[in-house]
């Protein structure tokens, strides 16, 4: 009999998600993936009924008015929610919170990650390499905990303004932590978002000899030393999903010469994201750079 219950609840359970409501703000602009695979990004006016075909809104878009029927509809967000990935850069965090858009990724194959949003306040990012040939002791760990504390709309500029305070904490093998506090403002256009970040190294030594397997690598990273960020994050009018990023960062302003560049694209929709590019040192040295991230959430 319990079985009998079980299996009943599931049913009408399914049969309620099946019957949801499409909820829909009258007067803004939406972007909708139709089952058939397109994509209409539109001006949402009113609710539509067709004899023969049912319920459906009317949406003004570039190509005029047109109708869309709710049984079309397999996914639909607002114009300003579609970028799931507006919370970073590349390895950069903007100021705008991680929100709803809980992530799984993957750096360079080596290095797992993942963050999560809290109240679309705070934004907790965490991960660790599982690069096969060295020891756990060895491996890399980072967490980064960010909190928006400021969001604020410029009709005038038709844009945003987010700004964050934020700490990170990461160990190149155990024996070597690192600690920064960091401040970032982004300032969102409707298809860019351009961001600037100052931090600071915090309580810790000024010499690390990090290894890896028989490598020993000596790094000089005076306590105190204060570094910037710059990023950039801007989409292609024509598609929907590729985006350029890129990337400025020096992490001692009284070394100008220790400056690296990255430089990529982003390809991204609602359930995946993947980056690929070059980062520039002057050291000097050129490497790819690529990263997988999944929103499944």
């Amino acid at each position: 009999m319990r079985y009998s219950i079980i299996i009943i609840f599931f049913i009408a359970f399914s049969l309620c998600l099946s019957a949801k409501e499409i909820d829909l703000k009258y007067g803004e602009t939406y972007i909708f993936k139709l089952k058939n695979g397109d994509l209409v990004t539109g001006l949402v006016n009113n609710e539509v009924e067709v004899k023969d075909f049912g319920k459906g809104i009317s949406v003004e878009t570039q190509l005029g008015e047109a109708v869309i029927f709710y049984d079309q509809i397999e996914e639909y967000r607002l114009e300003e929610e579609q970028y799931r990935h507006a919370h970073r850069v590349y390895f950069m965090p903007t100021a705008v919170p991680i929100g709803d858009n809980h992530f799984i990724g993957d750096f360079e194959l080596l290095f797992l990650y993942g963050g999560f949003g809290i109240m679309d306040k705070i934004s907790i990012t965490a991960g660790r390499s599982i690069i096969p040939t060295i020891r756990s002791e060895e491996q890399i760990t980072d967490l980064n905990v960010k909190f928006t504390i400021i969001e604020e709309e410029y009709e005038d500029f038709e844009g945003k303004l987010h700004v964050a305070l934020g700490g990170n904490l990461s160990f190149v093998n155990n024996d070597n932590r690192l600690i920064h506090a960091y401040g970032v403002a982004t300032f969102q256009k409707k298809r860019s978002r351009l961001s600037l970040a100052l931090f600071s190294k915090l309580g810790s030594k000024d010499f690390y000899r990090p290894s890896f397997k028989d490598n020993f690598f000596d790094i000089n990273y005076a306590n105190g030393a204060m570094g910037i960020a710059i990023g950039l994050d801007t989409k292609f009018t024509s598609w929907h999903d590729i985006h350029f990023i890129g990337e400025m960062w020096n992490a001692n302003i009284a070394k100008p010469q220790d400056t690296g560049v990255l430089l990529g694209f982003r390809l991204a929709n609602t359930k995946f994201g993947a980056d690929f590019g070059l980062a520039f040192f002057t050291t000097p040295v050129v490497a790819p750079f690529f990263s997988f991230v999944w929103t499944p959430f």
